[in-house]
């Protein structure tokens, strides 16, 4: 079946950078940018991969946008474009778009929380295990099945790269950056992923910078250097810096990279079979390196139920039902407006640090949530 025949699939083609980040189904050409979500918990959903212009948590999927044109606005008739709700439908999708957020938001608190039980490689591992139990019944019972069709080599080398990237080495610098800094802290460094994610698209696909990106951009960064800084010049100057938000710089750039091969990823399989896949990869990958880092493999028998329950959470509801629930609101509404609702996750992930670890809200972490939403609102709009 053609990628354009298939409603479960986002549109085909991505513009500049929006933002666990959407997943857009086909690479566009090379002037068009991926979009960047706002937080990079996103990652392991399957049109996370499709799209690399997602937002900027990778527990939050990259979100992609409609093609211009009278197609974009079909609902039934276009695959790419909404479906009509009633209202009650309508407010009812709205709300598991914000449950949605805040599964993704959560994933920071119980990411840390994780952290408390086991390290680094052995959480990722078992995230992607619990996460492969989801999806691998969801690719068996696709349209697509579970193998992809007529796959070239080069398709199984950009999965295992992507899985790699987005997967592996995103999760560890997730968990591990988490391990020694706030989850709330860590869900506001994270917005700045989709300036991340625009920069490699003007390396590698030739997308145009303007005036109003770099104004974004400087802003987005101003925002998290807020953060990372504490708010003080000096501690910036210094380099005397929390190394865990530093950490968490990391899974920015793992994101970033992840999402760019994104776009290739989806002009060959289907968002649905990009994220099985990636998440088997990446199950494949984190075994022998678990083993070899020295993280015994057995150290599961003494994981306590906090470490369990928050691994369910991650692999589970932040992996599996999350990006589900986000592509629902997709086919819904629209890449556009189900985007909006990722703009939700740093608050939740605020929120979830506050309950879950008691962490302390601060004016200056807020304040740099504000820059860095609005850098990024304006690298996504211009």
């Amino acid at each position: 079946m053609d990628a354009r025949e298939d409603p479960a699939r986002p549109p085909a083609v991505p513009e500049a950078p929006d933002a666990p980040g959407g997943r857009p189904e086909a690479a566009g050409a090379p002037g068009d940018a991926p979009e960047a979500t706002a937080c990079p918990e996103a990652q392991a959903c399957p049109e996370a991969q499709a799209n690399p212009e997602a937002t900027a948590s990778p527990d939050v999927p990259p979100s992609p946008k409609l093609r211009e044109g009278p197609d974009a606005r079909r609902g039934p008739g276009n695959p790419g474009g909404p479906n009509p709700l009633p209202a009650g439908s309508l407010w009812a999708t709205r709300g598991l778009l914000v449950l949605t957020a805040a599964i993704f938001g959560g994933t920071f608190a119980a990411g840390k929380s994780a952290s408390e039980g086991a390290g680094p490689l052995t959480s990722a591992m078992w995230r992607f295990i619990l996460a492969a139990a989801v999806l691998v019944p969801q690719c068996a019972m696709s349209k697509e099945g579970f193998l992809p069709r007529n796959p070239k080599p080069s398709t199984w080398l950009l999965l295992g790269l992507s899985g790699l990237t987005g997967l592996v080495m995103y999760n560890y610098f997730f968990i591990k950056g988490l391990s020694m800094t706030g989850a709330g802290r860590g869900s506001v460094i994270v917005t700045v992923n989709p300036v991340f994610i625009y920069l490699g698209a003007v390396v590698f696909f030739g997308e145009r910078l303007t005036l109003v990106r770099i104004l974004g951009m400087g802003l987005a960064v101003s925002g998290t250097l807020l953060v990372v800084s504490g708010g003080s010049l000096s501690a910036l100057l210094s380099g005397n810096l929390n190394l865990g938000d530093l950490i968490m710089l990391c899974c920015v750039a793992s994101w970033a990279a992840y999402s760019l091969l994104g776009k290739l990823v989806v002009s060959r399989v289907s968002p649905l079979a990009a994220n099985t896949w990636t998440t088997l990869a990446a199950v494949a990958l984190l075994v022998p390196l678990t083993a070899l880092s020295g993280e015994p493999l057995s150290s599961f028998a003494g994981f306590g139920m906090k470490t369990w329950i928050s691994l369910a959470f991650l692999g589970i509801l932040g992996t599996g039902l999350g990006f589900t629930l986000f592509y629902r609101g997709i086919l819904a509404l629209g890449p556009h407006k189900a985007g909006i609702f990722i703009s939700l996750v740093p608050f939740f992930g605020l929120l979830s640090g506050a309950a879950v670890h008691g962490e302390a809200i601060t004016a200056t972490v807020v304040c740099g949530l504000m820059f860095s939403l609005a850098g990024v609102a304006l690298v996504q709009k211009y």
